[in-house]
């Protein structure tokens, strides 16, 4: 389907390019539009890994409550609904949440395993 976010997001990009060679830009205005510009850079790099990165973590996280007694329905969205795999993501974490906040003393294993997984989801978080 056309444009794609990328496509968009290139054309800002030019749009930007455009208004950058305007000699009369103030130095404040040129740090914005430097700023800008920047901003749109990052938002192009992440977008492409957000989806793939949410049904990963959400397979994840699924693996990772059913092991520690949580029934979790499969509801993982289908197709490519980026807002509905974040959604799912943010409510299996708040079971996670659950899950941390009611380890028994001697839950140290699952304190481990939850601490790794962490470490992981924010070392390739892509957002």
């Amino acid at each position: 389907m056309r444009p794609t976010i990328e496509d968009q997001l290139s054309g800002a990009q030019r749009l930007l390019d455009d208004v950058a060679t305007d000699s009369g830009l103030s130095q404040d205005s040129r740090e914005n539009l430097t700023n800008v510009r920047r901003l749109l850079t990052q938002i192009g790099r992440s977008w492409a890994t957000l989806l793939p990165f949410y049904a990963q973590d959400n397979a994840a996280l699924t693996r990772l409550l059913t092991r520690h007694g949580v029934p979790v329905a499969d509801d993982e969205p289908a197709g490519y609904d980026l807002a509905a795999a974040a959604t799912r993501n943010a409510e299996l974490r708040a079971h996670l949440s659950h899950v941390i906040t009611n380890l028994p003393p001697d839950g140290t294993a699952a304190r481990r395993e939850i601490t790794e997984y962490l470490i992981r989801r924010i070392a390739t978080d892509p957002s």
